[in-house]
């Protein structure tokens, strides 16, 4: 008698399914020991009258080289002044609080002071920007403090600039210089850690130097009630800080110590992050779940709980208010499936309104297959636990020709070949562009090495001078920028101009894929030399990426199962000359009879899948060859992997295999 047990329901282990607040109630010691600055009402600046802020705020630093920034700026704090000055309060602080310009997010704040004037008197052209610049110019002269959150809503092209030129120049020099010694890939990553920094001074006041550990913490709690994306970018200043000396030396040496990782979510609360009205239908979602959860890891069961609960009963509720049933009616089933079939999101028109886009969802059939193994396992579980299972089972709206993926991967390859189409023409553009980086870079670095600390580099025409750098590393050649004094290391400039050339060469020449490129060395460069004329030949080999191991079926006599190598297959009769090189005979139909045999030149072969027969087992038909070999991969670095009949023009000695059929039936009467 045969008995099937069914996986027991596990008890949820509280430290794998922490919430946010039992996280952060293991970290209580760390924030109680690093707290952060409170918010102050009452400081020096915020105390001045109208007129001392604004002669202080356009007079150096605060004045910009351009003279219409300058008068942007000066009619916007003039503006805002204005606006404020009508509310009450003793300090610009209190007057700014009072204003509940932070109630309304984003941009659209500056109604409030827009309406104030037009009903004062006459209002001139460009008011938002103008008011948009005051606000800037009263934050970076700590004038206000605006509360963090209300920042986050905005975005703040100009806050980082502004801030180094009026607040600190000397700490984010420091940051800046910093940024520039890293890979130059991370500069984007250092613009965004400049303004959450910028950020920082603006909310808190001080300089670099006096910002906290807690500090930081506020800004990424913050961060994340705010922002749902942003991942490494939202700590990454936290660490930039740090590598500047300006925490104390027990600081946690990553920000995630602080618990701001919430840890993993409940069964419970990945359902209930979505509205679901029908309390049974949730209840049998988070049973479903709880039901798999011991053969899923915590990424799958997050996926699976958004499609059911999300994208699958969310919506069909949407469509259906008050339905508390899972036998989906056909009008109600098609609707949601073209409904899941598309995704929206909104984005901004040139115009600044806001634009809903429709674009098809790739995973579509992937979101279908987990809403029919819902279906589909409560039937299963039906039949081993009916009191449970029973009430659910109906049929499911999903039939097996909805999550053929048959002509889905054909749309794929189709998608793939179309990006290969529209970026093969600028192909030689690319090229050549990485070929004059990397000699430009070359003759700069070459042109530095010559050149005196402090001197002028010749051929920058003085926009280039070595720096003086006596702590730096002794191989590294660094220039500053005599416009801006921004330094730049020149020897990471060549190297990086160096490798994007030649892994971009490597590309193009050979073929080979990026995973074989990353495992190529000094020993992969062979060399061939063609007896006639003594020419050598650069070969790369490429080692395969798939394993030459397989393991034999079960059962097959002389196997045991056990992995072996497949052999080579017979060595073939080929004639060779003098020299010892294998000859090419001329092939019927394609090359003239009396053609001579040439040196066979090294050709690139994919490996092919093997045979599982093992070598032991004989031939099951005539003519049965032993299984192939598993080739090395050889590429010649000269010319290209061009399409094949581009490629056979500079080599027309040797027609392309895949055109040798089709020459054949040509040839014949």
């Amino acid at each position: 008698m045969t008995t099937t047990t069914k996986h027991s329901t596990r008890r949820q282990l509280q430290t794998a399914n922490a919430t946010a607040e039992q996280a952060r109630a293991r970290n209580n010691v760390l924030r109680e020991r690093f707290p952060p600055r409170s918010a102050e009402d009452w400081w020096p600046t915020t105390t001045q009258s109208s007129d001392e802020v604004l002669r202080r705020l356009t007079a150096p630093p605060f004045l910009p080289a351009a003279n219409a920034t300058r008068a942007g700026r000066r009619r916007g704090v003039t503006k805002i002044l204005h606006w404020l000055s009508s509310l009450p309060g003793d300090t610009w602080q209190q007057r700014w609080k009072a204003s509940r310009a932070e109630d309304i997010p984003g941009a659209d704040w500056t109604d409030l002071p827009l309406r104030f004037l037009r009903q004062s008197g006459p209002s001139p052209s460009y008011e938002r920007v103008d008011l948009t610049s005051g606000l800037l110019m009263l934050a970076c002269g700590d004038v206000i403090r605006p509360d963090l959150a209300w920042m986050l809503t905005r975005t703040h092209k100009h806050l980082a600039p502004v801030m180094a030129e009026i607040r600190d120049p000397e700490g984010f020099a420091r940051l800046a210089q910093a940024a520039e010694s890293g890979p130059v890939s991370a500069r984007g990553e250092a613009t965004i850690a400049a303004t959450r920094i910028a950020m920082l001074l603006a909310c808190k006041g001080g300089s670099i130097a006096d910002i906290t550990v807690g500090d930081c913490v506020e800004l990424v709690d913050t961060l994340r009630r705010v922002h749902v994306r942003g991942g490494q970018r939202k700590v990454d200043f936290y660490l930039r800080l740090r590598a500047l000396g300006v925490f104390p030396e027990d600081a946690p040496a990553t920000i995630r110590a602080f618990g701001l990782a919430a840890g993993r979510l409940s069964i419970e609360e990945l359902v209930d992050r979505y509205p679901i009205q029908c309390r049974p239908v949730r209840d049998l979602i988070v049973d479903y779940l709880r039901e798999r959860q011991p053969s899923l890891d915590y990424t799958s069961l997050d996926a699976v709980s958004r499609t059911l609960a999300g994208l699958f009963w969310t919506r069909i509720e949407a469509l259906s208010p008050g339905i508390d049933f899972l036998r989906l009616p056909p009008a109600l089933a098609r609707a949601w499936k073209t409904g899941i079939a598309t995704k929206k999101r909104t984005t901004t028109g040139p115009d600044g309104t806001a634009v809903e886009i429709a674009s098809p969802r790739l995973n579509a059939k992937d979101e279908l297959i987990r809403v029919r193994a819902f279906y589909l396992d409560i039937a299963h579980w039906a039949a081993e636990e009916p009191a449970r299972w029973a009430p659910w089972v109906v049929p499911c709206p999903i039939s097996d020709e909805e999550i053929s993926k048959a002509k889905d991967r054909k749309h794929r390859k189709a998608r793939m070949d179309q990006r290969t189409r529209e970026r093969l023409p600028v192909l030689p553009v690319l090229t050549d562009t990485a070929d004059r980086r990397r000699r430009a870079a070359a003759e700069l670095l070459a042109a530095a090495e010559r050149t005196r600390p402090g001197d002028l580099i010749p051929d920058t025409a003085g926009a280039l001078r070595r720096a003086v750098a006596p702590k730096a590393a002794g191989h590294l050649i660094w220039a500053e920028e005599t416009s801006t004094g921004r330094r730049r290391n020149l020897t990471h400039e060549e190297t990086e101009a160096f490798w994007a050339f030649a892994a971009t060469e490597v590309l193009r020449l050979t073929g080979i894929r990026n995973e074989e490129l990353l495992e190529l060395s000094h020993h992969s460069i062979t060399e061939y030399r063609l007896p006639s004329t003594g020419e050598v030949v650069p070969l790369l080999q490429v080692a395969p990426l798939q394993d030459r191991q397989r393991t034999a079926p079960a059962g097959q006599p002389g196997t045991g199962g056990h992995p072996f190598h497949h052999r080579p297959p017979p060595a073939r009769k080929q004639p060779r000359d003098p020299a010892g090189d294998l000859l090419r005979r001329p092939r019927a139909g394609l090359e003239p009879a009396d053609a001579p045999a040439v040196p066979t030149r090294y050709r690139h072969r994919t490996p092919r899948l093997h045979s599982d027969r093992p070598p032991q087992a004989p031939a099951q038909h005539a003519g049965h060859h032993e299984p192939d070999r598993c080739w090395r991969r050889t590429a010649r670095l000269l010319p290209a992997r061009l399409p094949q009949n581009l490629r056979d023009r500079s080599h027309h000695e040797r027609p392309a295999t895949a055109h040798r059929a089709s020459a054949l039936r040509a040839s014949e009467p």
